[in-house]
């Protein structure tokens, strides 16, 4: 694939590295866009663990 982008780039490497870039960007946009509102993001289990006990405690709450 790296042969694509600096033949596309007169073999310029930056050229070639800003190609890529641009697409991953705009792949990565448009999965983004797909992604469901109900997605939690989270770096570490710790933070998940944290966000969604969170939310349990706040639906239990809700609940009583």
């Amino acid at each position: 694939m790296e042969c694509a982008y600096l033949e596309a780039a007169d073999g310029d490497a930056r050229d070639a590295l800003r190609r890529a870039l641009g697409d991953a960007l705009q792949e990565l946009a448009a999965v983004s866009s797909q992604v469901s509102r109900g997605f939690v993001r989270a770096s570490r289990p710790a933070d998940l663990a944290r966000k969604l006990g969170t939310e349990r405690r706040a639906r239990e709450a809700a609940r009583a």
